[in-house]
């Protein structure tokens, strides 16, 4: 009998890459490896990279270096395998800097991904696909039948709707990257759902580069508004979250959706990028200043107790003083709920990057990037003060004993503000508890379990 491979399993990324690699995982296992593994005792490090702006490709080199310097402590036979959007970018580029890794997997690879990793200690094999060569466009989408192994805790799952993009905003290699946009079929999405739901999933997020183009590839699917009712229609209670939304194609049947869930929680992730009208054209974002003012308002008024997510990128060349004055007066007039910032990243390849003399000096990228922050935080301060003694529906992730980590429906998972629950009982993760908060800082919030009231002596 076959020693088992154990497997050591580095994701790094945003919640897309993530579905890839608890894919890439539910076939190892499948194939009988043992996923998870200690570094010491692993047989293989599996390392799924991001590659979308500079400090992500800087994580993926630490890591990828931290492999290769095990492989060289160890015995003979330890293999270092990288997927995703690192080599997806240049493969070539990606054999030369790190001569020493065993195998490059780009996102077609994921389908016999485990076959070629289980082969490389069985058999010493090579992978048949050479790995100094460029990896073709991405077209595979995986659906409810692969096998998944989830990474998440219970309380939440990622559901991948649609994968690459077709926006080409002059600063993203995403479509580079990625692919063109394509979706899922959504017989395929609800039965995932309905199969997460039914493993005990508290919350199903949707995700994809851009949410909103869902279905309009496929001739006979119908809209995003048409999936996010499919999927609301499921039993059970559970929260339905949306990420990812371009305001480009918002429309108002999707924010009658939002309106009218019973799932799906108010809580519209929406990157704008900026404000400024010269910037948002320079970007190519497709809408300026008026149509993202109206947008933004509209949505407000249609879905009443909104919670807004927005994403900002500052310093993009060209980015006067004037520009990003604006950006913060719509920031402060706006008062997003959620908001994260990035400074601009020359990403090779974009029409961005070639525009060299026109760069922000990084010192003033960083000052902005601060000064926003730092209004957001005041924003965000008071917004969580006025929930004090407030009645809060929450979604426990985390913990032990009588200390617990959860969120509101207002809360993405790993990326916005949580709730600590301090309970004299014992809860679970994935549990749904009513809280009381009596404490807030500006992205925490501290709360009690409410007591259910007594049943009635008649």
């Amino acid at each position: 009998m076959r020693n088992t491979i154990k497997v050591h399993v580095v994701s790094l990324g945003c919640p897309k890459n993530r579905v890839d690699a608890e894919v890439l995982c539910g076939a190892l296992a499948l194939d009988g490896a043992l996923v998870g593994a200690d570094l010491r005792a692993a047989d293989i490090v599996l390392i799924n990279t991001c590659a979308f702006i500079a400090p992500a490709r800087e994580e993926a080199a630490r890591e990828i270096r931290r492999a290769l310097r095990w492989k060289r402590s160890g015995e003979r036979g330890r293999r270092v395998v990288v997927a995703g959007c690192l080599p997806q970018l240049d493969a070539a580029a990606a054999r030369r800097e790190y001569p020493e890794v065993d195998l490059f997997l780009g996102v077609d690879d994921i389908p016999e991904a485990a076959g070629r990793i289980v082969a490389l200690v069985r058999e010493g094999a090579c992978p048949s696909t050479a790995p100094d060569r460029r990896l073709s466009t991405p077209k595979y989408l995986y659906d409810h039948t692969a096998p998944r192994l989830l990474t998440t805790p219970p309380s939440y799952a990622y559901v991948k709707i649609a994968d690459g993009c077709d926006h080409f905003c002059r600063f993203c290699t995403i479509p580079r990257i990625r692919g063109r946009h394509r979706s899922r079929r959504p017989e395929s999405v609800v039965a995932e759902c309905r199969d997460l739901l039914g493993a005990g999933v508290g919350e199903l997020v949707l995700t994809a580069q851009d949410t909103t183009r869902y279905g309009r590839d496929l001739a006979d699917v119908g809209t995003l508004a048409d999936l996010l009712r499919r999927c609301d229609a499921l039993a059970g209670e559970f929260w339905i979250r949306l990420l990812y939304t371009h305001p480009r194609h918002f429309t108002p049947e999707l924010s009658a959706v939002f309106a009218e869930g019973s799932h799906l929680v108010k809580y519209i992730d929406i990157p704008l990028q900026h404000i400024s009208d010269r910037i948002l054209r320079r970007m190519g974002r497709g809408l300026g200043e008026n149509e993202t003012r109206e947008l933004m308002k509209r949505l407000r008024q249609e879905v009443p107790g909104l919670a807004v997510r927005t994403t900002l990128l500052v310093g993009y060349p060209g980015e006067t003083d004037d520009d990003f004055r604006r950006l913060l007066e719509f920031v402060e007039e706006y008062r997003f709920d959620r908001l994260g910032v990035f400074g601009f990243s020359p990403e090779p390849g974009t029409p961005a990057a070639a525009l060299r003399d026109e760069f922000v000096p990084p010192p003033v990228i960083r000052e902005r990037c601060d000064a926003v922050m730092a209004l957001q935080q005041q924003v965000s301060l008071e917004r969580n003060r006025a929930l004090i003694g407030t009645r809060q529906r929450v979604l426990i992730d985390a913990g032990a004993g009588r200390d617990w980590v959860g969120r509101t429906w207002a809360d993405a998972p790993e990326i916005d503000n949580i709730v600590r629950v301090r309970s004299p009982q014992p809860l679970a993760s994935g549990q749904f508890l009513d809280v009381r908060i009596i404490a807030a800082e500006a992205y925490e919030l501290e709360g009690v379990p409410v007591c259910p009231a007594p049943e009635s002596a008649d």
